[in-house]
């Protein structure tokens, strides 16, 4: 880590996940959930289980508009809680059962309201 903290000070233990889950875009956290292995998901998941209360509450403090960068971050790191929650909760493993990567569909036969 170099240069100044990503993550308020409080939430400084959190800092090393800022790379690999802080995205701000839905589609970085789906890829961060679904290019890593169960174990790193289960780690960063043990991590924000154990902060993600007081992580709401800080970033709460403010509005939106208004998020420092710090906690744009830290906010960054609760939404990516929700996508290992998904991989840890529900599927048991990083991506849906069945699903190919990246995640699509396949239309097998044409639809009839399309002509």
């Amino acid at each position: 880590m170099s240069g100044a903290a990503r993550l308020p000070q409080a939430f400084a233990e959190l800092e090393p996940f800022v790379d690999s889950w802080g995205s701000h875009t839905t589609a970085g956290r789906l890829a961060a959930r679904c290019e890593r292995s169960m174990d790193e998901i289960r780690v960063f998941y043990e991590a924000m289980c154990a902060r993600a209360e007081e992580a709401i509450g800080y970033v709460d403090r403010f509005g939106l508009d208004d998020l420092p960068d710090d906690a744009r971050n830290l906010m960054a790191l609760v939404l990516g809680l929700a996508q290992a929650h998904v991989a840890i909760e529900i599927h048991g493993q990083p991506r849906a059962p069945g699903t190919p990567w990246p995640n699509s569909i396949r239309i097998a036969r044409g639809l009839p309201f399309l002509g």
